[in-house]
């Protein structure tokens, strides 16, 4: 059997009849995504693949579109008589079982049995998160996670761009932002200045990349908090105006956008219609987590918009305030997501917003999904990364199941769409930091967000995580080590 992560839904394998092997010779129908996989053949098994630019059967690796395949991203693989037929519905399709060729190559220098494998997902939503506003990582970096990631068939980035300690993408209606905005002057004591921000044709770059391997972008530009540096460019988005400094220190900030100024609807609005044209997958995350509203209490703005717009409390203002942003995002043909806490005050409008849990003691987002809404799991416990293994080990990842969540009535399961792991970076300074803490946490993130439940037994997955991590270290990836797993 082959070590393969995710796991397919079905795999036969018969050593008694022909199969493949990679030759001088092998050829593969020439999708755009082909070059990618001819050229991880090239640099991994020292063999070469070429483009095949007829339309005949002489082909050694034949993708082919089958609208018969029911599912969208679902493909089958048979390898016999020397050749490798792939067949999906969607090209996406047939990009997923390259990355699963890939796998089953890896473990056979390119000879392959008889084999027919069907395989599809079980969530549409299958996400990791990278903070680059703590710590800035370059270009380069973000491609290498990218790259692990596809071949895992993760299909969302979610991109957290703006926080208290730097901003870290251009808007060019507020050239502060970056100028600014992207600078600190030293991070929890230390003497080190940081800095860094990603150019807009960076982002293009970045998000084209991603597209290439069938991964969504989603930019997060938090709303209302986690603000200070873009308060410290523009003291007047604050309640007070406060002439700050770019945070250089972790922990939640009392100063955050003000909810009663106009100026900060502007601002809102200028800077998800820049980010509109960056990332045309049609989803922003409006962030909305850890917003204290210690300001908007002692702010006569907060105050007369509260009283205007007839709200109960400062909670539901920034409901009124995540509606805005939702509602704005519709009208050019965007949806948004934002963190539980922004739906605490009741009072945001379904149709527009999908939520994301980490952490909701008030159970406000197990309402929310026992109501039929969507709902994307990314919980604190175990599904937060950048925490040691101890906290979090492995095993409690691979078993976290997002439809079972403590609350959960039988709709509310079926209205979890995903799952989603971040890697916060206030004490990940490193890309081998980084690498060290998802791996091999992601391939189980992977693996649930991939298949059935039912299929899920940890032992063979620790032996395919085991294969894989020396992979990975092939690659020059850190891994953690089996010990602290």
């Amino acid at each position: 059997m082959f070590n393969i992560i995710p796991q397919p839904v079905s795999i036969l394998i018969n050593q008694d009849r022909k199969g493949f092997t990679l030759h001088a010779g092998t050829t593969i129908s020439p999708y755009p995504f082909a070059e990618e996989f001819a050229s991880f053949v090239r640099k991994t098994l020292n063999k070469k693949v070429y483009l095949h630019e007829d339309t005949g059967e002489e082909r050694s690796i034949i993708l082919k579109i089958d609208e018969s395949i029911e599912h969208d991203e679902g493909y089958t693989i048979k390898c016999e008589n020397r050749r490798v037929f792939i067949n999906a519905r969607t090209e996406t399709g047939l990009f997923y079982g390259l990355q699963t060729l890939k796998q089953m190559l890896l473990q056979t220098d390119g000879k392959l049995p008889y084999v027919e494998l069907t395989d599809y997902p079980r969530f549409s939503y299958r996400g990791f998160m990278l903070d680059c506003g703590r710590y800035f990582y370059t270009v380069d970096e973000i491609k290498r996670i990218v790259d692990l990631m596809a071949l895992h068939k993760l299909n969302v980035l979610h991109w957290h761009l703006t926080e208290d300690q730097g901003w870290r993408i251009e808007i060019k209606k507020y050239p502060l932002l970056t100028e600014k905005g992207s600078k600190r002057s030293h991070t929890n004591f230390n003497n080190k200045p940081h800095s860094g921000y990603y150019t807009q044709d960076q982002v293009k770059e970045i998000v084209a990349y991603c597209h290439d391997r069938k991964i969504k972008v989603i930019p997060e530009f938090d709303v209302p908090g986690h603000n200070v540096a873009s308060i410290a460019c523009y003291p007047e988005l604050s309640c007070l105006d406060r002439k700050l400094e770019v945070a250089t220190h972790w922990g939640v900030k009392h100063d955050i956008l003000c909810a009663g100024k106009e100026s900060t609807y502007k601002f809102v609005y200028d800077v998800l219609d820049e980010l509109i044209e960056l990332f045309p997958d049609k989803i922003i995350h409006i962030g909305g987590d850890e917003a204290p509203k210690t300001r908007w209490c002692e702010c006569d703005k907060c105050k007369e918009k509260l009283n205007e717009l007839g709200l109960v409390n400062m909670d539901q203002l920034q409901g009124y305030l995540a509606n805005e942003a939702a509602a704005y995002l519709k009208k050019k043909g965007k949806k948004a997501i934002c963190w539980n806490e922004a739906i605490k005050g009741g009072n945001v409008e379904k149709d527009n917003i999908t939520v994301a849990l980490w952490r909701d003691k008030t159970k406000a987002s197990i309402e929310w999904a026992n109501g039929g809404n969507p709902l994307i799991a990314e919980c604190f416990t175990p599904y937060y990364v950048d925490y040691p293994y101890g906290m979090h080990p492995l095993k409690s990842v691979y078993m976290f199941e997002p439809r079972k969540i403590h609350g959960l009535t039988s709709l509310g399961g079926a209205s979890v769409i995903g799952v989603e792991s971040p890697i916060w970076t206030e004490y990940v300074t490193s890309f081998e930091k980084m690498t060290y803490l998802c791996f091999p946490r992601w391939l189980a993130v992977a693996e649930t967000g991939w298949n059935n439940v039912n299929k899920k037994g940890y032992a063979k997955f620790i032996k395919t995580a085991e294969f894989f991590c020396d992979i990975l270290k092939g690659m020059g990836i850190t891994p953690a080590p089996k010990e602290y797993w």
